[in-house]
């Protein structure tokens, strides 16, 4: 039986050495792009790890492609962080006025106790600023000067995949639509991007299938990804590989495979070094990829169509697709124009998939510019099926409001 279902057995301590000293090293395009997402210690200490496989580090076309494609965007929006922190930094210092004015307003209160705790909040904000400004001058402008890139390329050299040939793109497609739909890993989770991106994991997966069986070597493989199209998951703790990723992997390529979330590599790959672990290192790389996960979108708007709109209502419809079975989700629509007040808001749906459960819409606005809407089943352990959900509202500004709908 072991024999047979050789590829479902965990290997043993001496396996997995005899792998690390013999595979392939191949990375998903976020490991490489969270590289410029990190601090500086993380960075160097995994490049360090990556770099352990020198000419065994082989890279598929895809992921090349998506990471520069993508490379740029990302170092604007880590860049963008500090423009967030600073906003953060006003935010708090208007959050504090409004209660020590009224405490120095107070004829009870000393006046010194006012004074003194505004000058302490002001000192400890402008240290802060002080402190972000010079880790925001530290910060290295790869878009002008990168070594980082140079060290990628260098990594992974002339070892990169060939993208597939035109005529045989159509048909990768076709099964990268087949699989996602009856939802076979990898990729099924990734339904939300647009045009062929949804078939980004599995291009990755057939062109690493396709290179493993041409060299026949032992494959590590590197992942910053936490879904489940990935990863089998119970009670809260990763298991390991899918079953179906597992198993498939075995039977094209007749290959060993270990799959490793980046955190887990730089571990492993550390105590290899015979070095004590990074314990920041590992932490900084799980967060990043935890805020991820959560930030991954549940729905999309596909439009909003507006049929009646001035300064005092605005009546239309909402379009939105749910991305993956949900008890409930949030979608939001904006009033073109800005309305002149707060308004009442009354949202009905109109159309929805097939199969959809008892249902509870909540809808509210406290702007002129947009209105949320809270959508739930009610029925215990049925989900809202995936599909397009169509809600109609009409906002209305009159005297005296209540600007929530249950």
């Amino acid at each position: 039986m072991k024999e047979i279902f050789k590829w479902y057995f965990p290997p043993t301590k001496d396996k997995i050495n005899e792998i690390w000293d013999n595979s392939i090293l191949t990375v998903d395009t976020n490991v490489l792009l969270d590289l410029y997402r990190y601090h500086h210690n993380t960075r160097e200490v995994l490049l360090e790890s990556l770099n352990l496989f020198g000419g065994r580090a082989w890279i598929s076309y895809q992921v090349a492609e998506e990471f520069f494609r993508n490379r740029s965007s990302v170092i604007l929006s880590s860049t963008q962080a500090f423009n967030e922190a600073e906003k953060n930094l006003l935010e708090i210092k208007k959050i504090i006025e409004e209660p020590l004015r009224k405490m120095k307003s107070s004829r009870i209160i000393p006046d010194q106790i006012g004074k003194n705790l505004e000058e302490k909040f002001e000192a400890a904000l402008d240290s802060a600023n002080s402190e972000l400004q010079q880790v925001r001058t530290k910060f290295p402008d790869y878009l002008k000067e990168d070594p980082l890139l140079e060290n990628i390329c260098n990594l992974f050299n002339s070892s990169i995949g060939q993208p597939f040939e035109i005529g045989v793109l159509p048909e990768i497609l076709k099964e990268a639509k087949r699989r996602k739909d009856n939802k076979i890993p990898p990729g099924f989770k990734d339904s939300g991007k647009e045009g062929d991106k949804p078939y980004g994991d599995y291009i990755i997966w057939r062109q690493i299938l396709d290179h493993i069986k041409r060299v026949q070597k032992p494959l590590i493989f590197v992942t910053s990804e936490e879904k489940e199209d990935w990863w089998e998951k119970g009670s809260g703790k990763t298991v390991g590989p899918l079953y179906d990723l597992r198993k498939e992997f075995y039977e094209e390529t007749g290959q060993p495979f270990l799959l490793y979330k980046t955190a887990r590599f730089l571990e492993y790959s550390t105590e290899a070094m015979g070095r004590q672990t990074n314990l920041e290192a590992v932490a900084e790389i799980r967060d990043i990829a935890t805020q991820r996960l959560r930030e991954a979108p549940l729905t999309r708007v596909i439009k909003q169509k507006e049929l009646i709109s001035d300064d005092s209502k605005s009546i239309g419809q909402l379009f939105v697709e749910l991305l993956e079975p949900a008890f409930k989700f949030t979608c939001t629509g904006h009033f073109n124009p800005r309305l002149n007040d707060v308004p009442n808001l009354n949202v009905t749906l109109k159309n929805a998939p097939n199969g959809i459960p008892d249902n509870l819409i909540r809808s509210g606005t406290g702007t002129t510019f947009d209105f949320h809407i809270h959508f739930k089943s009610m029925e215990i352990g049925t989900y809202l099926p995936v599909g397009q959900y169509v809600f109609e509202y009409d906002a209305k500004v009159e005297i005296g409001n209540n600007n929530e709908v249950l």
